[in-house]
């Protein structure tokens, strides 16, 4: 359904929990507010022009599919929840995502996907609600293209499903999630966030090695690493360093040196910016690494 610019009023107005009585005092009669926001009378120029101070945006955010200024919000708030999901600070997405699911600003079908996405891994983090994370990010993936080939962002939710099954221990499941993934993944023509790559290689390693498949985990991680050099991505590449470390000490035990020289430098990327619950696990790995 087309998007007009009686929506765009009402929704903000509502947004800002303003009466349309509020909104045309001083500039014009409710009636006509009412039939504006009902799309059968288009405002002037002028009255609009009031309205936009009333609703306190520029008179373009009516016109423009999102606004410039409004273009650069989302794209903050969804920086922001990237970088506090990265730094594992749930509660603090949970806190924007409630904001935001009722901000005009994202009642577009992809950004609100993009809500129900980041709203399900936090529930199941902050609550090991297994089943009502899946059912968000079910709500997100299909709210995406449906067509036969699986976009970037919906290979990003399924990549998240896999992670929960493996954390609630349904490793199977997601072992099948993943080599799903990577077929799709090979498929693109074009994959413009190699980061998606990345992560996912990364994820399907630690699933092999979690079910001690470690040739297949030794696999997925080296194709990861490769993936890193080849784009110049530091993306990961710690968590990368160490799980290749990892696997291959289990794969073959007799290179214990070389994957102590991997968690070395996997600490030394980790130390750039450090997040104490990543350092203590490694430290904990070259412990036992040592004493073999």
């Amino acid at each position: 359904m087309e998007y007009l610019l009686g929506d765009r009023i009402k929704d903000l107005r509502e947004h800002l929990k303003m009466s349309q009585r509020a909104l045309c005092k001083d500039i014009c009669t409710q009636g006509l507010i009412s039939r504006i926001e009902n799309n059968t009378a288009i405002p002037t120029a002028p009255l609009l022009h009031q309205i936009a101070i009333k609703l306190g945006v520029d008179s373009n955010y009516f016109f423009d599919d999102i606004s410039s200024h409004g273009y650069n919000y989302v794209k903050e708030v969804m920086n922001t929840i990237d970088k506090h999901i990265g730094n594992c600070e749930y509660q603090e997405v949970m806190n924007i995502v409630k904001q935001e699911k009722v901000n005009p600003l994202f009642n577009k079908r992809h950004l609100q996907q993009y809500l129900y996405w980041r709203e399900g891994i936090c529930t199941y983090y902050l609550h090991k609600d297994r089943e009502k994370a899946l059912e968000l990010l079910n709500k997100s993936l299909y709210m995406g293209t449906l067509q036969n080939q699986y976009t970037e962002t919906e290979i990003d939710i399924l990549a998240s499903q896999a992670i929960i099954y493996s954390l609630s221990g349904d490793l199977e499941h997601a072992a099948e999630i993943y080599k799903s993934l990577l077929r799709n993944v090979d498929s693109l023509l074009f994959v413009r966030d190699k980061r998606l790559v990345i992560r996912i290689l990364y994820n399907a390693s630690v699933n092999s090695y979690e079910r001690k498949e470690y040739e297949e985990a030794l696999k997925y991680i080296d194709k990861a690493y490769n993936t890193c050099i080849e784009e110049d991505q530091l993306y990961l590449f710690g968590h990368i360093l160490f799980q290749k470390g990892c696997a291959l000490f289990r794969y073959d035990p007799s290179k214990r040196d070389t994957c102590i020289e991997l968690l070395k430098e996997a600490l030394w990327i980790y130390e750039l910016k450090p997040v104490p619950e990543f350092i203590a696990y490694l430290k904990e790995e070259m412990k036992i690494m040592t004493k073999s």
